[in-house]
């Protein structure tokens, strides 16, 4: 086991050599890289603005082809026909016209 760990670590070195760490190096790298970043999101901004001030973002077109109906129809009747039912019944009590009987 020992072997192979020690083959598996050779053929690891020979792919993957180990440099020496330089700080100066790894600072240059790390500049670049968000001075790239930083370079893509004034870009970004700038294809932003153009988008904004030709107003072609953030719209929204309507589709007006197909118009559907928000209300069901049949239970507005159903509501409109209740309210005509109690209209009714309220009309008879004010004309009287029914008699409750004492239950006593």
């Amino acid at each position: 086991m020992k072997k192979f760990l020690l083959k598996f670590k050779n053929k690891i070195k020979k792919i993957i050599p180990f440099k020496k760490m330089d700080p100066h190096n790894q600072w240059k790298v790390l500049l670049s890289a968000f001075s790239i970043i930083v370079i893509l999101m004034i870009l970004f901004s700038f294809y932003l603005l153009y988008r904004i001030k030709n107003q072609k973002i953030f719209q929204i077109v309507p589709d007006s082809t197909k118009t559907e109906a928000l209300i069901n129809q049949k239970l507005l009747d159903r509501v409109a026909e209740s309210f005509l039912n109690r209209e009714l019944k309220e009309k008879e009590i004010k004309a009287g016209a029914t008699l409750y009987k004492d239950p006593s």
